[in-house]
């Protein structure tokens, strides 16, 4: 299934491994996308493996933990709405998805439309 002289990095989403190969291109390295029905899915999000070249090893490395770096950073954990509980007997709750603090008796939170069921 590979040629020698490439390694596995990883399974992802196709267009999210379409949007890598882009960025790399553009720094002179390329990937290679696979098929493999033993490791990838097909339907509403279809994965593909990601292949690259020993060579540029050090690099995808770099380049990949960078990237995760980049997107957990965005993904800011608010444990405080994480751990809210919806407790309309409240006068004012939590969104568990966004952390915005709202009246209770709005079924919708106002900043990201999160429905609550009163």
């Amino acid at each position: 299934m590979s040629d020698s002289n490439e390694f596995l990095i990883t399974v992802m989403g196709l267009q999210e491994a379409h949007n890598h190969e882009i960025k790399l291109k553009e720094k002179g390295i390329s990937l290679t996308l696979k098929t493999n029905p033993q490791t990838c899915t097909r339907g509403c999000k279809v994965t593909v493996e990601v292949w690259g070249s020993e060579a540029d090893k050090e690099v995808l490395g770099q380049y990949f933990s960078a990237d995760l770096l980049r997107s957990l950073d965005a993904e800011k954990i608010n444990f405080e709405a994480l751990n809210a509980v919806y407790d309309p007997k409240n006068a004012e709750v939590i969104c568990q998805a966004c952390g915005f603090k709202f009246s209770s008796t709005l079924s919708e939170c106002p900043d990201c439309g999160l429905c609550y069921s009163l």
